[in-house]
């Protein structure tokens, strides 16, 4: 039980050390192509980690929100898994690897399956074309409110990125129209596009990132709800496939860098990172790097990476995954949120 508390201390120095040594870091841009995001205040900073309990620790602007952008992709790739299973995702979007970046149409042409995999956009749109339906509202609402389940929260449209977004995403409807030629695109093609532009503009803070990610921490139970939202079959596909392309060309450095974590990153400036068995964390910090991650993001995220594995595999073999003490934690410790502050 001891250890339990130390956990609850060891978080708390990690997140205050992390936060303190990064904020600093100057480099990077706000996301220009899209002209609200250029509007974004460059010098948010937030980290937030929600364990396996539900236990919350925040450090920084944790309240600010920012557009969710491509993380929305895992929420929906997991909602298809659900509905269609496996082998369907496999068969239609599947999980090819990409050298090119995100939005790239000659990607799309050269690879084999055209949909490449669901982290990048023209498979993220394909796999929201999968849940199609012709009833626009029900479509759309499917969409969002999947999201909002994960977060636990009511999350709402940003309706100035999104009205940005759809007035400079004609890459995107060539990506879309490219796809159905190669009839790899599987709903109408105005519809989908909508509502995967609104699913990228929903807006979410660093403790929303770090709720959402705890589910899939947590075996795909909601730390929060109790409720399972992700199936134990889905969680190892959805863990490599973040793994393999999560932070775009950069996947294959973080993982070297942190130890094999998943994450998913989006150019509103957000990154999610999933620990098995020991919590979710959610990073805020709008400046991007050369690949399309926040450049303070990476930074932060390696570093918390390395100092959580030390925590658990060291300090406290008997962490946040004894069940034994989890359930002994239920009984003796009530769910808080630990704020610390600048």
């Amino acid at each position: 039980m001891k250890n339990l508390y130390k956990n609850n201390i060891y978080m708390n120095k990690i997140i205050r050390k992390v936060y303190n040594k990064i904020r600093k870091y100057k480099g990077g841009k706000v996301a220009s192509y899209i002209p609200e995001l250029a509007k974004v205040n460059p010098e948010i900073f937030a980290i937030s980690i929600v364990d396996c309990e539900g236990n919350i620790y925040n450090i920084g602007n944790y309240n600010t929100e920012v557009a969710i952008e491509s993380i929305s992709k895992l929420f929906t790739l997991t909602k298809a898994l659900e509905i269609k299973g496996k082998k369907q995702l496999m068969k239609k979007i599947g999980f090819k690897g990409s050298s090119l970046a995100f939005n790239s149409i000659p990607a799309e042409e050269l690879t084999d399956t055209h949909t490449i995999n669901p982290f990048v956009n023209q498979g993220a749109i394909a796999t929201t074309s999968l849940l199609y339906k012709k009833n626009k509202r029900s479509f759309t609402n499917m969409i969002l409110n999947n999201m909002r389940t994960f977060a636990n929260r009511n999350l709402k449209l940003g309706k100035s990125v999104y009205h940005s977004e759809l007035k400079s995403n004609l890459k995107n409807v060539a990506l879309a129209t490219l796809l159905k030629s190669h009839n790899r695109f599987y709903g109408n093609i105005n519809d989908t596009i909508d509502v995967y532009t609104k699913q990228c503009s929903m807006k979410v803070t660093s403790q929303d990132l770090a709720i959402m990610a705890s589910v899939y921490a947590n075996n795909g139970i909601h730390p929060q709800t109790k409720k399972r939202l992700v199936k134990s079959a889905h969680l190892d596909l959805i863990l490599q496939a973040m793994k393999a392309e999560g932070l775009y060309q950069y996947s294959d450095t973080w993982m070297i860098r942190t130890n094999g974590v998943s994450a998913k990153s989006g150019v509103g400036g957000g990154i999610l990172m999933i620990i098995p068995g020991v919590c979710g964390i959610g990073i805020v910090s709008p400046p991007l790097d050369k690949n399309g991650n926040s450049y303070k993001g990476i930074e932060t995220g390696v570093l918390l990476s390395n100092e959580i594995h030390k925590l658990t595999g060291k300090k406290n073999k008997d962490c946040l995954v004894n069940k034994t003490l989890k359930r002994k934690l239920k009984k003796k410790l009530k769910k808080k949120t630990l704020k610390i502050y600048k």
